[in-house]
């Protein structure tokens, strides 16, 4: 037809062309003309069948020389049709193809034989289409998993919380038989077949207690004891351990100068920290160098310099741990990251080493921060609140010059609420027999009114109890009684109960021996 192409292969290269004769009448068409618009046929003049946009048709084809850009529209349906106009000797081919629209693609009019092979157009509207559905894909899918994340947490959250009550009341069951036991030793102790019996009941106790250990790590809950610890001493005791941390081609130096002064913390979180800092010091220096590791006692706020973000700061005695090393240093950008959560510099870091120990100094009542300079190493800035000391109480048999029960204006006054009426019965035996005066309650309604009466130096409380729990009412008798000191207990501990720095806390079964060192520390 035109050149040495035949109507076929125009066709197939252009499924919508058309070709007009000199009389202005079609004289050819493609493929996607017959399926969309039978009503047009060879033969019928253009301007019954089309409308050429802006132009009048008789005149655009008259005055047509060349290849004019054209666009059409058809007179009996919405299609629209753009491309070129080629005019030669026996009229003038349309080498025009179906404008897409959005409503195509959505009632499915159109199909690919409408369009030539690789049309520049098609395929990129195809490659539009195909992200568009997967992202709407992946948007279904991340949805999905969001939902499924939800419902495992949620599991994840009942069976911790079951597991956690669970371990709860196997403790609450394991102090009143380990407190009774104690009891039992106390009194009959020179009968050497009760003790014997007495042993064999401590230690199932024990292996129960390991079991409900178990169920304590099911139920996310943290099992170490916070207590007053000699910071010099807990770094001394586990050299061997900080030294395999540094590695062979660093040098640990030390310079412990805390005098023996204690903090009130978690002896195993305290050691992570001090893991966590030393590590961060030792990925600072892949070629060797050297780490001091020091500490102090100064006296001033409990707030690191560059802390933007510290809600409380605290006035008082505290130690202060500083770990320098001689590494690479940090710019000021990663400086301001380092304690954010899953951020880290490393290729294959976690993030999560800083940020614990920023976690364990704000629990701990305390602070950390770092300072650094690019080429000239860094140094971790660890306050940890200094123990406040409490006189000890001289107990009875200890050698002191009154070995007897300290007289009536000496003792210590304790506030003790139990709910479990067997621990609640030998915990007041045993503390009494240690010269204490015990004023023992069921509840924490019953706590709250015995407040009102009298003053206490200690409050010794169960957590998990009904009505008010024991944080509750250790909060009520801090603002009543603020010298007060706090003692919790619990087997498990509830994610609404809210502890505030300075309440020690003592975890279910309780071992006498540990009570009494709490409450003399």
């Amino acid at each position: 037809m035109l050149l040495s192409f035949s109507e076929k292969q125009i066709g197939a290269l252009l499924p919508a062309f058309l070709h007009i004769d000199k009389q202005l009448n079609i004289s050819a068409m493609g493929p996607g003309i017959l399926r969309h618009l039978p009503h047009v046929r060879v033969g019928m003049p253009c301007a019954e069948a089309f409308t050429i946009v802006n132009y009048d048709t008789t005149q655009f084809f008259q005055e047509g020389v060349n290849v004019q850009p054209v666009s059409l529209i058809a007179r009996d349906s919405d299609l629209h049709l753009n491309g070129a106009a080629i005019f030669h000797e026996a009229g003038c081919l349309l080498a025009v193809r179906f404008a897409i629209t959005e409503e195509m693609f959505a009632d499915s009019s159109m199909d690919l034989s409408d369009f030539g092979h690789a049309d520049p157009v098609i395929l990129s509207t195809m490659l539009i289409v195909l992200q568009r559905a997967m992202l709407e894909e992946s948007q279904a899918n991340a949805i999905e998993l969001a939902h499924e994340r939800q419902r495992s947490a949620e599991l994840l959250e009942r069976t911790s919380r079951v597991a956690g009550y669970m371990a709860h009341d196997f403790n609450n069951l394991l102090s009143v038989i380990r407190l009774n036991t104690d009891r039992l030793s106390r009194q009959f102790g020179k009968d050497e077949k009760i003790g014997k019996l007495a042993e064999i009941i401590q230690e199932m106790a024990a292996r129960g207690s390991e079991i409900t250990q178990s169920l304590m790590t099911l139920s996310l809950q943290r099992t170490d004891t916070r207590q007053p610890l000699s910071v010099d001493q807990v770094i001394q005791d586990n050299m061997g351990i900080l030294d395999s941390v540094v590695g062979s081609n660093i040098t640990l130096k030390l310079n412990l100068d805390a005098d023996g002064h204690k903090s009130v913390v978690s002896y195993s979180d305290f050691l992570n920290a001090l893991i966590n800092l030393l590590i961060n010091a030792r990925e600072a220096m892949p070629m060797g160098g050297q780490i001091a590791l020091s500490s102090s006692v100064g006296f001033g706020l409990i707030k690191g310099d560059g802390d933007a973000d510290a809600d409380v700061t605290q006035s008082g005695s505290y130690i202060a741990i500083q770990i320098a090393d001689t590494g690479v240093g940090m710019s000021d950008a990663l400086l301001s990251r380092a304690f954010e959560p899953q951020f880290s510099s490393k290729p294959n870091g976690t993030g999560l080493g800083l940020a614990s120990v920023r976690n364990f100094a704000v629990e701990m009542g305390g602070d950390v921060w770092l300072e650094s300079v690019e080429g000239k190493g860094s140094t971790a800035y660890l306050h940890l609140p200094v123990a406040r000391t409490v006189a000890p109480l001289v107990a009875a048999g200890s050698g002191a010059p009154n070995t007897g029960a300290p007289a009536v204006l000496d003792k210590q006054r304790i506030l003790l609420v139990e709910d479990e009426p067997y621990a609640l019965e030998a915990l007041v035996e045993m503390l009494e027999a240690e010269g204490y005066a015990v004023t023992a309650c069921s509840s924490g309604e019953e706590a709250l009114i015995a407040l009102g009466q009298d003053a206490y130096d200690v409050l010794l409380t169960d957590v998990v109890m009904p009505g008010q729990n024991g944080t509750e009412v250790a909060r009520d008798a801090c603002i009543v009684q603020p010298s007060m000191k706090v003692i919790l207990m619990s087997g498990y501990v509830p994610d609404s109960a809210a502890f505030q720095p300075g309440w020690l806390f003592l975890h279910k079964p309780i071992e006498s021996a540990k009570l009494l060192q709490l409450i003399a520390a």
